[in-house]
């Protein structure tokens, strides 16, 4: 048709080899689609969203829809609290001991400010630094060899508030600086301890440094568990289960493996508190029940302020000769029944002073005749509690070959009112006794024995009268 102008289609080329406009708008719409939209996020557009913004000539073009939040999972949220809580935790790094044996310096960064006391104690010669519940990466409590003026170190946990370190010196020794080190490292802060050589009575004069802030916090200021608990009022015989040592105090150590007794008897003590709960017929205390220092007075106040009615401590005994092996059976007494038996009063008695701990004034002999009675009737029925226990072990146990019962002037057992005994389970010295000390299995099958001796020992006191328990008005022991 002459004279015609022919229009060309939207989506043919023109004439002249030249791409149309509506082919050029959609080229354009979709490279600003692409440069718009994360490649990583962005769903691919469909086409007929494209023939859309095409046709609307980009005018009302939306822009791409911004990618959804990524979804906060909760094992990743619990991770991040659990690591901001592990951030409030005061961490200890970078012990340092150095110098010679005229003067000593001594360091270690703490994670964050905290308040701290330094001091020392004469007998033995030691230097104590106190500061709040820390973590130490070994913090088994075992002793560490030192240098300069001090002889070895350990460190533990005093209570659930308080961690300790100790230094055993080889002669006694003042603090001439305690401080906090400007010069420490970026995010730290490091305590320096200066001490030098000084005469006993210069040591015995020397009052406590505090460092920081606020020396008080670094004291304990929580109610010992005695003052914190209340009788039980079941009706139910009480008996405290005392796993001993604990925090800086380890107690025997395997030469072997070096496996610490306070692990061993803890770990222990713990299944028979399950067992003797499991029954139903008692009321079960444990004086402690993870790695925490307890003085030997606290232990015998924690069972006195629960008017208990039987006291078992646990420990895990050592001998220069390994081939003694089996568990002995120990009841007090003013004279230790052998050489051996006063040997081992004499360790365990050490336990307050290995870790530092201040003794407190000794609670006043008791006196009146009643009283008096009263012991000699609480130590008759620690015999029997002790051959109760003997008897078990015959038949499910091994006991030492020499004087399985033993006697001696044990600190822990001297509660005048309540029958009380301390088994040794075993010999950490003693390759075949550690494997068994460590092994579940054992542990259960020897938590059944000492439960079935406890339950023998108050069947035989249906018929007996029980010793009076001096507590404030002296009541009853419990049936």
């Amino acid at each position: 048709m002459s004279g015609e102008t022919v229009r060309p289609s939207a989506k043919t080329p023109t004439r002249d080899g030249r791409p149309s406009r509506s082919l050029i708008r959609v080229v354009i719409a979709v490279c600003l689609l692409m440069v718009a939209a994360p490649a990583a996020t962005a769903p691919v557009e469909s086409l007929d969203r494209i023939g859309d913004l095409s046709s609307s000539g980009l005018r009302a073009a939306a822009p791409a829809p911004a990618p959804a939040p990524t979804p906060v999972r909760p094992a990743v949220q619990g991770a991040s609290d659990a690591a901001a809580a592990d951030d409030r935790v005061l961490h200890l790094s970078g012990w340092s001991i150095g110098g010679d044996e005229s003067r000593t310096v001594i360091t270690v960064d703490l994670s964050h400010p905290a308040p701290l006391r330094v001091f020392t104690l004469l007998t033995p010669t030691r230097v104590v630094v106190d500061l709040p519940a820390a973590r130490f990466d070994d913090a088994s409590g075992g002793a560490h060899a030192g240098r300069g003026l001090v002889a070895a170190w350990r460190f533990g946990a005093l209570s659930a508030h308080r961690s300790r370190r100790l230094l055993h010196t080889r002669a006694t020794v003042c603090i001439v600086r305690a401080y906090f080190d400007a010069a420490a490292p970026a995010g730290k802060k490091r305590v320096v301890v200066e001490i030098v050589t000084a005469s006993r009575d210069e040591m015995r004069r020397a009052g406590a440094i505090d460092v920081g802030s606020a020396p008080d916090a670094a004291k304990s200021t929580v109610p010992t568990r005695s003052e914190a608990v209340a009788p039980p009022s079941s009706g139910r015989p009480v008996v405290v289960i005392d796993a001993g040592h604990g925090g800086g105090d380890a107690g025997t150590v395997s030469p072997a493996t070096g496996m610490p007794e306070k692990t061993v008897v803890l770990e222990m003590s713990k299944v028979l508190v399950r067992r003797l709960r499991e029954t139903g017929r008692y009321e079960v205390v444990a004086t402690r029940e993870d790695d925490v220092f307890l003085g030997l007075g606290e232990r015998v106040r924690i069972a006195r302020a629960r008017h208990a009615d039987l006291f078992l401590s646990v420990h895990a005994d050592a001998e220069y000769d390994h081939s003694v092996r089996g568990a002995t059976i120990y009841t007090v007494a003013e004279t230790a029944s052998d050489e051996k038996a006063a040997a081992l009063a004499a360790k365990e008695n050490q336990s307050d002073s290995i870790a530092g701990h201040v003794v407190e004034e000794a609670e006043p002999e008791v006196a009146d005749i009643l009283a008096d009675l009263t012991l000699r009737e609480t130590r008759h029925l620690s015999h029997r509690f002790a051959r109760d226990l003997l008897d078990e072990y015959r038949r499910h146990g091994r006991l030492v070959k020499s004087q399985p019962h033993r006697q001696a002037g044990l600190k822990v057992l001297r509660a005048h009112d309540i029958p009380s005994a301390l088994v040794e389970l075993g010999f950490l010295s003693n390759k075949e006794d550690e494997a068994l000390l460590t092994s579940p299995e054992w542990r259960e099958k020897t938590a059944a024995s000492l439960v079935s001796a406890i339950d023998r020992y108050f069947a035989g006191r249906n018929a007996l009268a029980g010793p009076t328990k001096d507590v404030g008005a002296r009541a009853p022991a419990s049936p």
